[in-house]
């Protein structure tokens, strides 16, 4: 492919990391116009860079109804690091909760729980949003926001993937639910030494289950 002058490397950049970092979600329609607005150039670097996303992955063209930002799949050794990665994170903020002697509220949790049984045998991703929304509540008692956001867009960066992870997930639905109540007692209980070894023994599993594939 032709070499990009500087003003559409400028648009090429600003484009894919929006994507990358998850600012814009899958299926967000791209507009040339406003990119060119936003980014002070004219239409045509736009274009041209969203040429090379199209033949990246990254975006894809519908005729006749515009540019959309794509599910770009990730292979198994990406979707193995982003589940570490979340380890890493979820250990270090549980541990930061223990050592403040956090109390957290268990009650609210028990009708989110609820929700995530009467979605577990949806095709839909409401599970997934549900799980996601139990986080946030979660999250909301650890003050280091920087990180309690890199937690979330890992989540999401895994339920956007369009290709085996999804499956996954939702063959995973119902152990997640068992260790969520689980960690809910733990928590419960402040014993945040218990509740940390239930998120590794949760995400463990999911880690089993993505090596595995989906074909069991």
């Amino acid at each position: 492919m032709k070499k990009m002058n500087k003003v559409e490397v400028k648009a090429y950049d600003y484009m894919k990391n929006e994507i990358t970092f998850l600012h814009w979600t899958i299926d967000k329609q791209i507009k040339e116009l406003d990119i060119a607005k936003q980014l002070e150039i004219s239409r045509t670097p736009v274009r041209r860079a969203l040429n090379r996303l199209i033949v990246e992955g990254y975006v894809y063209r519908v005729p006749n109804k515009g540019v959309f930002v794509g599910g770009r799949p990730l292979d198994l050794s990406q979707q193995k690091e982003r589940i570490y990665f979340l380890e890493s994170l979820l250990q270090h903020i549980f541990y930061t909760l223990q050592l403040a002697e956090c109390i957290i509220d268990t009650e609210p949790f028990s009708g989110t729980i609820e929700d995530l049984k009467v979605a577990k045998s949806f095709k839909s991703n409401q599970f997934e949003t549900v799980e996601i929304d139990l986080w946030k509540m979660l999250l909301s008692y650890h003050s280091n926001t920087y990180m309690n956001d890199r937690v979330i867009e890992t989540m999401v960066g895994l339920y956007q993937d369009s290709n085996q992870i999804p499956l996954i997930f939702q063959k995973s639905r119902a152990i997640k639910i068992t260790h969520y109540e689980k960690l809910m007692e733990w928590i419960k209980e402040q014993n945040y030494t218990y509740a940390r070894r239930e998120i590794r023994i949760l995400l463990n599993q999911l880690l089993i289950n993505l090596i595995q594939g989906i074909d069991e």
